[in-house]
């Protein structure tokens, strides 16, 4: 009788360690969130806040916006500033204008036109030298005179060829790097001016609002945390024996008070460093001293709060 007491005994013994054991399965974490947090590149006053803490924003939503007269100011300069070298590099490039073109032509028809009274005066005074009626002399000036009117037309008809030329090379190339550095500096402009918008990059929950409207942002000081979608995960801590069993990829099964529906999450990170277990984890199932610590990524719209505890266990 004595022996089957204790067999009986060594039995619920086993039964306690392996309802033990399993629940020494399930281990203990929390929900850590990781909120970005949105700030302006320059310092400015808030005109308008569009958001509250607790608002749900989508990607490209307009969250505040910052005064922006000086920043308009500065892109109305570049505009007339890219237009002006824009101008010149077209101006250089086309030659000359068309009215001055006209003006090169009607010089050119007068020089011809003297050209043609020089050549007639030539003859006829030519013909009367033949004839002993006119001197050497007056000979000579009117082969001048038609040497010259001939130079003339010459002139005329090379600046007419020059005047439809486009500048030199080289002052071509200084007008095109002029006009591609002030569209640059429009661009830089416009950009600048964009940057007073401050706008979700992703889609989630506006935790909290440190700068309200009326009130200035300085530079690169967090206006806005916001909780993207799938910012939260879950951090827990693993034993040494057991830390070969999490790996990057892995799926766990996390389980949350008043929840009967588990929720599947990825292993994305396992610390490589050992360390004494954490106190606040601290408890009779789970008193290993080394263990590692494990984060994994909780899929979007989990349903979960940053701070709440959870039981974590392999699929």
């Amino acid at each position: 009788m004595r022996k089957i007491k204790i067999l009986l005994l060594l039995g619920c013994c086993q039964l306690l360690a392996c309802g033990n054991g399993t629940s020494s399965e399930v281990l203990t974490g929390y929900v850590e969130a990781e909120y970005v947090y949105l700030s302006a590149l320059e310092t400015g006053w808030i005109a308008s806040s569009e958001v509250r803490e607790g608002d749900r924003v989508s990607a490209g939503q307009v969250l505040l916006r910052l005064d922006s007269d000086r920043q308009k100011i500065d892109l109305n300069e570049a505009a007339q500033r890219a237009s002006q070298a824009q101008a010149q590099w077209r101006d250089l490039g086309s030659g000359a204008r068309s009215e001055e073109l006209a003006r090169l032509t009607a010089q050119y028809k007068e020089a011809k036109a003297a050209l043609r009274l020089a050549g007639v005066e030539l003859k006829r005074l030519q013909n009367l030298r033949s004839k002993g009626a006119s001197s050497v002399a007056a000979v000579d000036r009117a082969a001048a005179e038609f040497s010259a009117a001939k130079a003339r037309v010459e002139s005329a008809g090379a600046s007419i060829t020059v005047a439809k030329l486009p500048a030199r090379e080289d002052a071509l190339l200084a007008a095109k790097a002029a006009a591609e550095a002030a569209e640059a500096g429009l661009a830089r402009a416009q950009w600048r001016l964009d940057q007073r918008r401050l706008s979700a990059r992703q889609a989630g929950l506006i935790a909290a609002v440190y700068y309200r409207q009326g009130e200035q942002l300085p530079a690169g000081a967090p206006a806005l945390a916001l909780l993207p979608d799938d910012g939260l995960k879950v951090r827990f801590f693993v034993p040494q024996s057991r830390a070969s069993a999490f790996s990057a990829g892995t799926k766990v099964q996390i389980r949350q008070d008043g929840s009967t529906e588990p929720i599947t999450a990825t292993v994305s990170y396992l610390a490589e460093q050992v360390e004494f277990t954490p106190p606040v984890i601290y408890s009779v199932a789970n008193r290993e001293k080394l263990v590692f610590m494990v984060e994994a990524r909780l899929p979007a719209n989990s349903g979960l709060h940053a701070g709440q505890p959870v039981d974590v266990d392999l699929l």
